[in-house]
């Protein structure tokens, strides 16, 4: 059925002024429908929409129709105030010369700022987050929320802590039409999962009186066979036997319109179709074999230079088996420099200095294997299908390899294609699955969420949480390293700290302290003996042991040294 399907949710604002309209919508691509929206849509002032959907779906097409530089195939798009458009980076072809010697974040922003600055009412955005950090999205989501005081939003994206954050409405493209939700991203999902249970319970209903339909008809044809038949009985003469025969015949004929009925009554029942869900990718201990050591990686006096620039300089740090650590800091702070220098000292290639690295102690544990994924796609066979790439290199069956394609949304053809039929986010999804099940017991991911969609990008947290290995990732999705990583290597100026994922709660529930003022931060620095800096500094390394442990504390114990170690972190702040 292609039309808007409106759900509960969180409360939306009052409708203001309408400042868009579009009719009857449909978009072809090739000669294939995208989608068809045969109901009106209107966006009001001071709405702020989030538009997702999987890739491919018509999302980017939408937009660009309402923003007025497509013709759908059929409908119309009326705007009633002025509007600005900011296309995803990656579409931008023609670049003036001064733009494209910076970054791709800087390009964002620029582009960004410069549709805030020109007026415009309402502000059509795809992937306005692209290329930014995490710092650098904040800093985003403000200035959009800013905008929106007085301003109206559509926005493509696949952040989903932007669109918790920023939207107050979820416009859905799936399956040709699109689904409207009230709220944010999270709003969205509790939706989704009551309209979920609720079809689950549909089916389940359906198939409770189906089996119970054919088994009264059963049980009725058997009745029946039996009241046809009269019994024999002791005394009876068989002229009593024939002329009792009519009236069972009679009662007779009344079951076998019973069945008929009840025939009836199955076949007109309306069917309802099991809902499809896929079962969770089982992960096989005996693929991934344990490090047998209390180390899985150890990195001591590590500098990290990109060219002229020192990012790291005398870095340590030990990752344990079974972690998983999410690489933390702004693009440029050395996250990929170290991921591609892990890769190249695993493989030994040469013995000597890594590229941007100077000598440095980096061990692995005996038995590790490592497998690094980058968005180069290089360990790809393109004239091989995704499942052929996959089983090349795991000990997994078919069924289990064909799963956590399906999984990540390859499915039945789209597994046989050979990979360079697929898309980019398809291959980074072959690619990603290569890892997962081959025998490595160490992965290094660089930005695996690229390219994905927010479904490939939910069921990637899953993979990565039930994965049975030691994991090292540098990634944007914040929500996926919250849900994801049990401790973060923090690239801060030029030194590396090894944090659990706690100690970076407590960090964001802390309250920041006001800067002092000079005189005020002199007499507070005079204060403080070198004794009692030593004193809060070894409690601090301490801390730091404790919380890095692998084996998780119980809830009471967790909590107070959460709450100590943001008391230290205080103390630390006041002493700097």
């Amino acid at each position: 059925m292609n039309s808007i399907r409106h759900t509960e949710g969180r409360q939306m604002p009052p409708a203001g002024k309408l400042v868009l309209e579009a009719s009857g919508l449909a978009a072809e691509a090739g000669d294939r429908r995208l989608f068809t929206i045969p109901e009106t849509l209107r966006v009001y002032s001071g709405e702020r929409i989030g538009l997702i959907g999987a890739n491919g779906a018509g999302k980017t097409t939408l937009i660009r129709i309402l923003a007025g530089l497509l013709e759908p195939a059929q409908g119309s798009v009326r705007q009633m105030a002025s509007c600005a458009f900011v296309p995803q980076l990656d579409d931008i072809r023609d670049e003036v010369s001064a733009e494209a010697t910076l970054s791709g974040g800087e390009r964002t922003k620029q582009r960004l700022e410069q549709a805030l600055q020109g007026g415009a009412e309402l502000l059509l955005l795809d992937e306005p987050t692209s290329h930014l950090d995490m710092e650098q999205m904040k800093r985003m989501e403000d200035r959009l929320l800013d905008f929106s005081r007085t301003g109206t939003l559509l926005l493509i994206s696949h952040d989903r802590t932007l669109l918790n954050r920023v939207c107050t409405k979820i416009w859905e493209m799936e399956n040709g039409t699109l689904h409207i939700y009230a709220g944010g991203y999270d709003d969205y999902c509790v939706e989704k999962e009551r309209l979920r249970t609720e079809r689950q319970r549909e089916y389940d209903q359906y198939i409770a009186e189906r089996d119970r339909l054919q088994e009264m008809i059963v049980q009725t044809r058997v009745m029946a066979q039996g009241v046809g038949t009269p019994r024999p009985r002791k005394g009876l003469t068989s002229k009593e036997i024939r002329s009792a025969r009519p009236h069972f015949n009679r009662k007779q004929g009344k079951m076998d319109k019973r069945v008929k009925a009840m025939e009836t009554r199955l076949e007109k029942l309306p069917q309802v179709e099991r809902p499809f869900e896929l079962p969770p990718v089982a992960f096989d201990a005996e693929c991934h074999r344990p490090l047998r050591s209390k180390s899985a990686l150890e990195v001591k006096e590590l500098r990290l230079c990109a060219g002229e620039r020192e990012l790291v300089r005398d870095g340590s740090f030990r990752i344990r088996p079974q972690m998983k650590v999410a690489l933390l800091g702004p693009n440029g702070s050395g996250k990929t420099t170290l991921l591609r220098l892990l890769k190249q000292r695993s493989e030994a290639l040469d013995g000597g200095p890594e590229e941007g690295a100077s000598s440095a102690m980096i061990r692995f544990a005996p038995n590790a294997r490592v497998a690094y994924f980058d968005q180069k796609l290089y360990s790809l066979d393109l004239q091989e299908s995704a499942l052929a790439n996959v089983q090349k290199s795991s000990a997994y069956d078919q069924t289990a390899i064909r799963t956590a394609l399906a999984r990540l949304r390859l499915r039945r053809d789209e597994a046989l294609k050979p990979v360079w039929q697929l898309s980019g986010g398809e291959k980074v999804k072959t690619q990603l699955v290569k890892l997962f099940l081959s025998e490595a017991n160490v992965l290094l991911l660089d930005e695996p969420t690229n390219y994905l969609d927010i479904e490939a990008r939910e069921e990637l947290e899953r993979v990565l949480a039930a994965y049975p290995g030691t994991l090292l990732f540098a990634t944007h999705d914040r929500m996926l390293l919250e849900r994801t990583a049990t401790h973060v290597l923090r690239f801060s100026g030029q030194s590396l700290e090894l944090l659990p994922i706690e100690m970076l709660h407590a960090e964001k529930k802390s309250p920041q302290q006001p800067e002092p003022q000079a005189e005020g931060s002199a007499r507070e620095e005079a204060a403080w003996t070198e004794e009692q800096r030593m004193m809060v500094e070894l409690e601090w390394s301490e801390l730091l042991s404790r919380l890095s442990q692998p084996v998780r504390q119980d809830e009471a114990e967790k909590e107070r040294l959460e709450r100590r170690y943001a008391e230290l972190l205080e103390l630390r702040r006041a002493m700097r």
